[in-house]
């Protein structure tokens, strides 16, 4: 058995093969059908499809319920979040970015072109004064935090589009702009020319650019509103190839900018599954209720015995 299940795993079954759609059928043909047998065996082919159908329904219908809502200490949309023949991001939520002074900004009062109103992480989640050992502990800072880390990709690429080689995607008026706040000469031992320029959000530590980036979180109309201080850095690379490359970072350019968060709407296959389950459950329910009366109907009443 081992050996068969390490062959599936490195030769892969992909998922237009007929095994893949044949064996969940015969999974649950199995698996369901294995009870079903049961139950007909001592309560008829009728009655037995009713009880189990109840039976089985009421549990679907409440894993759906957790799945919808979530379990206590668990996420909502842990089940399922698309439907067959859908794309798996059909109702992931969504960053979109924006820049202070559009016209998508101005739908938010806290995209004004500060960030004044705006909380770091651990203040949002109600974890501020913690260090960083303890808000790792905590789901809620870890998911906030991964979940801001694709905020930030979506405004840095609209801040400072890049191609395949990296190499910015930005005008020529922009271009300009930047080389004109570089140094006439490059820093000592560094190659002349043009540096290479990137983007990046603020760093935590100035001192440190390879702290964690700042980032900044709040709500507005319900919704989850990101914020971060990105900066346009122009790097320079030692002139001597056999030198270490020691790069020297100038930042040129630092502005705030936005990204709002459609939320969504994983919950909606759950709910759809919840309903769903919850109908059969009701049908099946009443079907059996008039099984049940119509046997006690046919069942003669007896006399009570006299003591």
């Amino acid at each position: 058995m081992m050996r068969l299940l390490l062959l599936a795993t490195e030769e892969g079954i992909p998922p237009t093969h007929i095994a893949s759609t044949i064996v969940p059928i015969i999974g649950a043909l199995i698996f369901c059908g294995s009870v079903y047998i049961l139950l007909w065996s001592t309560y008829g082919a009728k009655k037995g499809a009713l009880i189990y159908g109840t039976a089985f329904s009421a549990f679907a219908a409440l894993m759906g319920i957790f799945w919808w809502f979530g379990a206590p200490g668990t996420p909502i949309a842990t089940g399922l979040t698309y439907f067959p023949g859908q794309d798996s991001g059909r109702y992931q939520g969504k960053w979109y970015p924006m820049e202070p002074g559009s016209e998508r900004a101005d739908q938010f009062r806290v995209a004004g072109g500060d960030l004044d109103g705006f909380q770091t992480p651990a203040e949002f989640v109600g974890a501020e004064g913690q260090d960083a050992e303890e808000l790792e502990q905590i789901p809620a800072y870890r998911t906030l935090i991964g979940d801001l880390s694709s905020a930030l990709d979506r405004m840095l690429t609209a801040y400072l589009p890049a191609g395949g080689g990296g190499a910015p995607l930005i005008g020529a008026q922009r271009r300009d702009e930047m080389r004109q706040r570089l140094p006439d000469q490059p820093p000592a031992g560094k190659k002349p020319g043009s540096p290479f320029f990137s983007a990046r959000a603020k760093p935590l530590d100035p001192d440190d650019p390879a702290s964690d980036p700042t980032i900044l979180v709040t709500e507005d109309r319900g919704l989850r509103v990101a914020g971060a201080p990105l900066q346009v850095v122009a790097t320079y690379v030692s002139a001597d190839p056999d030198a270490p490359p020691d790069p020297v970072e100038i930042v040129v350019e630092e502005r705030a900018f936005y990204a709002f968060k459609d939320p969504g709407a994983l919950w909606f296959p759950s709910a759809v599954w919840t309903g769903l389950w919850a109908l059969v459950f009701a049908g099946s329910l009443f079907g059996l209720d008039r099984v049940e009366q119509r046997e006690k109907a046919r069942t003669p009443e007896r006399e009570p015995v006299p003591a």
